[in-house]
């Protein structure tokens, strides 16, 4: 050992998780997050695409933000319709019913 240099330091895989998650996390850099935990950025950078850095990681310390694409609901399956008729009556229909069903629904309520 060199006179004056310190003994190496050995980091477990969750203190190497640990230190490249906080790459990114409000503002913090590379350069930054290395030289507080007293590595080189080369050692950070090897340890980012071991381990994953914050951007990739299985579970986000933040929230993630991801597009979306809002579109109107289709309907879940028959709607009803409700169709005028004369002396003030209505007749409402399932919207699932022919042309045919729905005129003779008509002619019976209009013969009444």
């Amino acid at each position: 050992m060199l006179e004056g240099s310190k003994p190496r330091r050995s980091w477990t895989r969750v203190e190497k998780a640990a230190i490249t998650a906080q790459v990114g996390v409000d503002g913090a850099t590379l350069f930054g997050v290395a030289q507080s935990h007293g590595v080189s950025r080369c050692l950070l950078k090897r340890w980012m695409a071991k381990y994953g850095d914050s951007n990739t990681s299985e579970d986000p310390q933040g929230p993630l933000l991801v597009p979306v694409v809002v579109t109107d609901p289709e309907p879940s399956g028959p709607v009803v319709i409700e169709v005028g008729l004369g002396n003030g009556r209505s007749l409402r229909v399932s919207s699932d019913l022919s042309d045919a069903q729905v005129r003779r629904f008509i002619a019976l309520v209009e013969a009444t």
